[in-house]
């Protein structure tokens, strides 16, 4: 099978939000889907290694913002590229409520839904929870954003050699594998994982830059949800869409 075929399903793109106590986390997801209209129902399809599946399975309730074309790529870092286990990623986020509670994202959204779970599936490595739309609003005539739209306009992509100022060297993020040609700025910051020039390796020789320069035009896809990474894989990667691991990736020939 040609996995590129899944590129070709436009999703949309949303923050899932949920909260446990005084607890908060949230992630991102491309599976929200109308069930039933009557009465008003929808799925959501969680993996079970997110924060935000365990916090939805204790309390029975969850909120999905709808990200909209205006959102930039700070938005997919700091809700898909960390995890809520191990910090809260509403300390330095405006923590907005929605009227049950729970919270919900403004900026960069054109719309949420508030939802009550009736029924829980188990799919294996995911959990997809069945939710009755308690409340909603529509917060602009704003684009929802699609997962095309996402690699086209939003998700970095490298810069040429004649914009970075190429002097012939080549850095690699030890986090994530993106690659940096030209003189490494002391404030760098990798626009994909968000860490700093302090997590890039230079790629001095030339058979180590023949390495490296393939890796940048490896392809992987994610064989759950169709996320498509570019550059080495790194074994402990999390597809920042549905949280998978490495071993759920195909290389793209």
């Amino acid at each position: 099978m040609d996995m590129k075929v899944m590129n070709k399903i436009s999703y949309g793109l949303y923050v899932l939000t949920a909260r446990c106590g005084n607890q908060y986390n949230g992630c991102i997801i491309n599976t929200l889907a109308q069930v039933t209209s009557s009465p008003n129902r929808v799925s959501v399809t969680v993996n079970k290694g997110n924060f935000t599946e365990y916090m939805i399975r204790s309390s029975g309730r969850f909120n999905v913002s709808m990200i909209d074309e205006s959102a930039d790529f700070s938005l997919f870092t700091h809700f898909g590229f960390q995890s809520g286990r191990w910090g809260n990623k509403f300390y330095d986020y405006a923590l907005k409520k929605a009227e049950n509670g729970l919270p919900i994202i403004e900026k960069g959204v054109c719309a949420y839904v508030c939802c009550e779970v009736v029924q829980t599936v188990d799919l294996g490595t995911h959990t997809m929870f069945i939710a009755d739309v308690a409340d909603g609003e529509v917060i602009s005539e704003k684009a929802p954003m699609t997962y095309a739209y996402y690699h086209a306009n939003v998700k970095p992509k490298p810069k040429p050699a004649a914009e970075s100022g190429n002097t012939g060297e080549r850095w690699v993020c030890n986090i994530c594998g993106y690659i940096y040609e030209g003189h490494l700025p002391d404030d760098f910051i990798c626009p994909l994982c968000k860490h700093g020039a302090a997590d890039f390796s230079r790629v001095d020789t030339p058979a180590e830059a023949e390495n490296t320069a393939a890796s940048a035009d490896e392809k992987w896809v994610c064989e759950v949800c169709g996320y498509v990474h570019e550059g080495a894989l790194p074994d402990d990667f999390v597809c920042p869409l549905c949280g998978v691991g490495s071993d759920k990736f195909k290389r793209l020939d």
